[in-house]
């Protein structure tokens, strides 16, 4: 990461606006009041979060008052790197809490904020019918001034096929995440692997692949003991950026969650209630694991035989069955057709998206490799980003690498939180970080099948 002029410390950060804005229209900065600001970010939900612990001396909460229908106005920059905008969009208050006096004339609270447009989701539904790209109808509900309405930045990766659907009275946000579950990448190959979430550059519509395309924004070392170059002159703030303050180990592989959930192999059974027959389709992780993009080369697992059959871990379908309904002719949606155009509408192919992208699921949130990490924070890094990490080796290293290889290379920033300590002026991170592949493939030397003894005798009592 490149630091701009200005900055004299890893961390340092410019609080340049930060006010209250009551339900009454009376006005509070909050830059003296407030102790600590933390900013969440996360690739699973679809809002930011603020939480601002404040130090009243002025009994904002009665005098204004404070009632949960205020708005937040934030702005937070890193000198020559960037900022966190958000005084064009605010953010909701909803509820204040941790209330209490800390001396006289004073007290201590924490008012937790939230996006406006998460705020908008809950008041409203959307009952109407919709066609066209997942893509197209997913910017036509975030900008419909009845439902979202959201002036924020929108990032949105094409999808394919055109589709038709009839919002049944839902929420925006829960529609948004039918059509992210069922979308296709026009670009990729056909990837199913979308997301739907909001960082701190908007809202992002995004396929894996296409993040997975992007340069990392961010070069972390865990260990001082690792050669960095130049990391021991005074004041070289490059490297202070660098340097991992502490990290843990997450999660790593679960053999057992992966086994049943799906991620390492499963049984798709696809019913047609137009031609009255069924299709069924399996998916085997070995198999498939260069279907789509992968942030490394070589799979986690490793595929080698466990049995005497020679099966591997992906091998094993009916782990996990799921059955899904369809209604189609050839790739045509039957439940659609217009007397003078025919079927206009493509069916939901979920043979092609369903089982692959549960096990992506699986993997990102519990089967991958994921680290949770703290770090010197700067205004630029979101969740969707990509981030590179190095690694000390625990324990001997044979003769090979100080790195460990497998917790080496580049991760994806699936959780951000970026606190702001207004005692110190300094800005740490504290991000969890995932990987679905690893640089170096496994070499065997041996067989690996369950060790079995003879068969033991039965008793009957």
């Amino acid at each position: 990461m490149a630091i701009g002029t200005g900055v004299q410390y890893a961390g340092e950060y410019s609080l340049d606006e930060c006010k209250l804005l009551s339900s009454t229209g009376v006005v509070a900065r909050l830059d003296d009041s407030v102790i600590e600001m933390n900013l969440f970010e996360n690739m699973f939900t679809s809002s930011l979060m603020l939480s601002l612990v404040i130090v009243d001396k002025e009994n904002m909460v009665m005098n204004m008052p404070i009632v949960g229908q205020e708005f937040v106005s934030l702005k937070v920059s890193t000198k020559g790197v960037g900022s966190f905008d958000f005084t064009e969009n605010v953010f909701s208050v909803h509820k204040i809490s941790a209330r209490q006096d800390i001396s006289a004339g004073s007290q201590m609270y924490e008012i937790s904020c939230m996006s406006t447009e998460t705020l908008r989701n809950n008041r409203t539904r959307v009952s109407k019918s919709y066609s066209g790209s997942n893509a197209e109808i997913v910017v036509s509900i975030l900008r419909d001034e009845n439902l979202i309405d959201t002036n924020k930045e929108i990032t949105i990766d094409e999808t394919s096929r055109l589709r038709k659907y009839i919002a049944p009275n839902s929420r925006p946000i829960d529609f948004i995440r039918t059509l992210t579950r069922e979308s296709t990448s026009k670009k990729y190959g056909g990837s199913p692997h979308y997301f739907f979430f909001e960082n701190t550059k908007g809202f992002q519509f995004r396929v894996l692949d296409s993040l997975y395309k992007e340069p990392f924004q961010g070069e972390f070392v865990a260990s001082e003991a690792m050669k960095i170059d130049g990391e021991n002159k005074r004041g070289n703030i490059e490297n202070d950026y660098r340097r991992i303050l502490n990290f843990s180990v997450s999660h790593s592989n679960d053999t057992l969650l992966a086994s049943r959930m799906g991620m390492l192999s499963s049984n798709l059974i696809k019913y047609n209630i137009f031609h009255k027959n069924y299709t069924q389709h399996t998916y085997n992780y070995f198999n498939n694991f260069k279907d789509f993009g992968r942030i490394d080369e070589n799979p986690i697992y490793n595929q080698t035989t466990i049995d005497v059959k020679g099966n591997t871990l992906g091998d094993f379908s009916n782990a996990k069955i799921q059955v899904h309904p369809s209604s189609n002719n050839d790739t045509h949606d039957t439940m659609y057709y217009n007397t003078d155009t025919g079927y206009n509408f493509s069916d939901n192919n979920a043979e092609n998206w369903l089982s692959t992208r549960r096990s992506k699921m699986i993997e990102l949130k519990n089967g991958g490799l994921s680290i949770q990490l703290k770090t010197r924070g700067y205004c630029k890094l979101s969740a969707g980003d990509k981030i590179h990490l190095t690694l000390p080796i625990t324990g001997k290293d044979h003769g090979k690498s100080k790195i460990d290889t497998f917790y080496e290379g580049e991760f994806l920033v699936t959780k951000l939180r970026h606190n702001f300590d207004q005692s110190e002026r300094r800005h740490t991170m504290i991000m969890s970080v995932v990987k679905d592949a690893v640089p170096t493939d496994y070499q065997n030397v041996a067989k690996s099948i369950e060790p079995k003894g003879s068969k033991g005798q039965t008793f009957i009592q």
